[in-house]
């Protein structure tokens, strides 16, 4: 029986996110028991709330404190190990319960998808064999500190020549697999279908509006500005943020505006949609990526937003976008003879269908002799 434990921490929702199509992906193989743990979740009550609020307020608030962070982890090698050593000692809080977790689920492989949670491995445990996925299109470099013995990286972000300098840097292996999501969104419908089974409009413009699982951003401001224009259906996604939703359905739009918090038919309307208007987080860009959907950027956070923004932007499949300019790009996609076709060629390079099932080859392809036995 192999046993594998997905690690994430909920910074947000993609890296949980990547985990569960993870651990979705495992559970499918005879003879394997798949178990993902947040954590984040290991937190006493009394800090995580801090922790988790900290960091979305960071975000929201001081953007430009978080982009410092991000900057000096990535540049300084020193930083870098003065930052490791910070995340082990925290990681004290949490020792009993994980070394618990892991001698009641007793892995034979690990599988991460936050450079973290390698560091917060009881040291007796990281002998076992380990597989890190990176879920933004960008490779921080926090991840080579604590190195695992497999690294999965999104297509087309690395060449070879860099693949092979860092597997020499670093000791692991450097796979290009693709960040892995739900296979519904790989699953093909056509816009006709969506469209009826979701009663939208067959013949008007959909445009999808995101702001991530929490709905971070300015939404508010970027729905009034765009509902101005008349012959688009609008769809908007409020995620979890329920003060947001409160707010937008109170509001009077002169186009037609369909407002939803939590939704699991994101799949669906990115089927039916034209263009999905985005903060360019990890998942929900691959999710659209998946669907061949065109986007436009706004407010990309410093740091690994902004990292997925430029590779969007470099592979021609979206445009960076903000309050002044949206509403005249949005008669430029559709009022001056948009070439859907051609961006959605573009995308079939940075396509990938079989992340999941790539990423359970390279971890079942390691030598389980490293494991020790408890």
């Amino acid at each position: 029986m192999e046993r594998v434990l997905l690690l994430t921490m909920g910074f947000g929702t993609g890296h949980n996110a990547a985990a569960k199509a993870l651990e979705a992906e495992f559970s499918k193989v005879p003879g394997v028991e798949a178990e993902t743990v947040d954590l984040l979740q290991l937190i006493p009550k009394s800090l995580h709330p801090l922790v988790q609020s900290g960091y979305h307020g960071m975000l929201a608030k001081v953007p430009f404190f978080y982009h410092y962070l991000y900057d000096w982890t990535y540049q300084s090698k020193v930083i870098r190990q003065l930052s490791s050593e910070i995340i082990e000692k925290l990681g004290r809080a949490i020792r009993k319960k994980v070394l618990s977790l892991l001698n009641a689920f007793n892995p034979t492989r690990i599988v991460t998808t936050h450079p973290f949670s390698l560091l917060l491995l009881p040291p007796i445990w990281r002998g076992i064999p380990t597989v890190g996925v990176v879920t933004d299109y960008e490779l921080h470099p926090m991840w080579v500190v604590q190195v695992p013995d497999v690294l999965c990286v999104p297509k087309k972000l690395l060449d070879e020549q860099q693949m092979e300098q860092l597997t020499w840097k670093s000791g692991c292996k450097v796979m290009e697999t693709g960040i892995p999501i739900q296979p519904r969104y790989y699953q093909s419908i056509s816009r006709e279908q969506a469209r009826t089974e979701l009663d939208l409009p067959a013949t008007k413009p959909v445009v999808l509006v995101m702001g991530g699982g929490m709905g971070l951003g300015p939404m508010e401001q970027m729905v009034m500005e765009m509902s101005s224009i008349s012959g688009i259906q609008f769809v908007v996604f409020t995620g979890r943020n329920e003060a947001l939703l409160d707010r937008l359905s109170k509001r009077l739009f002169a186009s037609p505006v369909r407002l939803l918090g939590y939704c699991d038919q994101v799949d669906l309307y990115m089927s039916a949609a034209d263009l999905l208007v985005t903060k360019p987080g990890g998942i929900t860009i691959t999710e659209a990526i998946a669907k061949r959907l065109p986007m436009f950027l706004f407010q990309a956070f410093p740091g690994q937003e902004e990292a997925n923004q430029a590779y969007l932007v470099k592979h021609r499949v979206a445009v960076i976008t903000r309050l002044a300019t949206v509403c005249l790009q949005l008669d430029k996609q559709f009022l001056a003879g948009f070439n859907s076709r051609q961006c959605t060629e573009r995308f079939e390079g940075i396509l990938s269908p079989d992340a999941a099932s790539k990423i359970l080859e390279a971890t079942f392809a390691l030598s389980p002799n490293k494991i020790y036995m408890l």
